[in-house]
């Protein structure tokens, strides 16, 4: 059987229009009615992050819309890290039409509007999550606007929730946004930290995806180029923020959105459960965990490990790769290791079992116990990425899990 045909028959979804380019944001009102938003079907709910509210970065936006005919309703702005809270307190009063909701902010942002648009029509638990053949009916068209590069919200079926010190997965083909429009004028004043840990949150997308046993060609083939672009404009994004470097960054971003069709894997999982225990953010701590991701994977995936090295280093040595993650991480100040953070080593159990009971990562291409994490979590302690890529006894504690 050939190698195309021997891959999984998996949906890929995708926004229905994509506009990228400097200033393309000015182009809502366009982009709207291009998918058939007209000001007589009800009012543009926007969604923003609380930040761009307060220094009125949404006021071009907004002004084009109302110049256009629409009427706008500006949701509160959203703060950290959404929970069902969140969303309800975004819900404008019952009497009010909502035509679309348009999304202006990073993830967060992005993920709080998706589920206002399904919550307006469909009564969600907020607490539980969402499954794909979850029997909803569409919202309002949401379009996403971003102004960091990183989670690919706004190419993807999925969102985000916080509730009782753990995230909530919602995937469904109608959170999926109908308009994106992607501007890198908008990232131009991105502190260091943000480029930075934005930056990684995509590169784990890109990376973790090819590794995924759900990987199909259209996810590879977006995940290799998000690679292709993330390896220069990322650490370029981080020392200059040149105009290229952003565009990069959000074009790469985005791909990295839509290679999550496949799904990530474990290293998400390492980086949620270190995130709710340090309170750092996402990107950073999917820094952290990548080296070791990759190293539990090695088993089942040295060919797909040599293949994203040889685009992100040109070379198909896996050390270089994690060797080029590290360096990057140390350059932009990113923690190496749980112990500088001041996690408990008796903690570490713990952890190790957050991440097999509560982020279960089937299409890992290894199957994730506690022990073989507990090793992981170990090396990442100490901060050992090359010993946990050489550790003779994981790789061989992998091998048997496997027969």
């Amino acid at each position: 059987m050939c190698t195309l045909c021997s891959t999984p028959t998996r949906p890929f979804v995708s926004p229905g229009r994509v506009l990228i380019g400097s200033n393309s944001s000015s182009n809502c009102a366009p982009e709207l009615a291009a998918i058939g938003v007209q000001p007589s079907h009800g009012q543009i709910l926007v969604v923003a992050d609380s930040v761009v509210v307060e220094l009125g970065l949404h006021d071009s936006m907004t002004s084009s819309l109302r110049e256009a005919g629409y009427t706008v309703y500006v949701a509160a702005g959203v703060t950290g890290e959404p929970s069902p809270e969140t969303v309800r307190a975004l819900l404008p009063p019952s009497n009010v039409e909502i035509a679309a909701v348009v999304a202006l902010g990073g993830g967060s942002a992005l993920d709080a509007a998706k589920l206002v648009s399904a919550v307006l029509v469909n009564p969600l638990d907020l607490t539980a999550g969402l499954t794909p053949d979850a029997e909803i009916v569409p919202g309002p068209p949401i379009m996403a606007v971003p102004t960091t590069a990183g989670t690919g919200a706004e190419a993807t079926a999925v969102a985000m929730l916080w509730h009782n010190k753990g995230k909530r997965m919602f995937v469904h083909p109608f959170l999926v946004p109908r308009v994106v429009l992607l501007d890198p004028d908008l990232l131009s004043a991105l502190p260091k930290s943000v480029t930075a840990a934005g930056g990684f949150d995509a590169v784990g997308h890109a990376i973790e995806s090819l590794l995924s046993t759900n990987r199909t060609p259209l996810t590879a083939a977006a995940a290799l180029e998000a690679l292709s672009l993330l390896a220069w404009a990322l650490p370029a994004a981080y020392d200059t923020g040149s105009q290229e470097s952003r565009y990069g960054t959000a074009l790469g971003a985005y791909q990295a959105g839509l290679a999550l069709n496949a799904s990530v894997v474990l290293g998400h999982s390492l980086a949620y459960a270190v995130a709710s225990r340090t309170g750092l953010p996402h990107g950073v701590t999917v820094a952290m965990a990548l080296p070791y991701c990759l190293a539990h994977a090695r088993p089942a995936s040295e060919d797909h490990i040599a293949e994203i090295a040889e685009v992100v280093c040109e070379s198909r040595d896996p050390e270089l790769l994690i060797k080029w993650i590290v360096d990057q991480a140390r350059r932009m100040q990113i923690p190496l290791s749980l112990a500088e953070l001041g996690v408990d080593r008796a903690e570490l159990s713990a952890i190790a079992d957050d991440c097999v009971q509560n982020y279960p990562r089937p299409n890992h291409p290894v199957p994730i116990d506690s022990p073989s994490v507990l090793g992981l979590l170990e090396r990442m302690y100490d901060g050992e990425p090359l010993e946990a890529w050489r550790s003779a006894d994981i790789r061989t504690a992998h091998s048997e899990a496997l027969t």
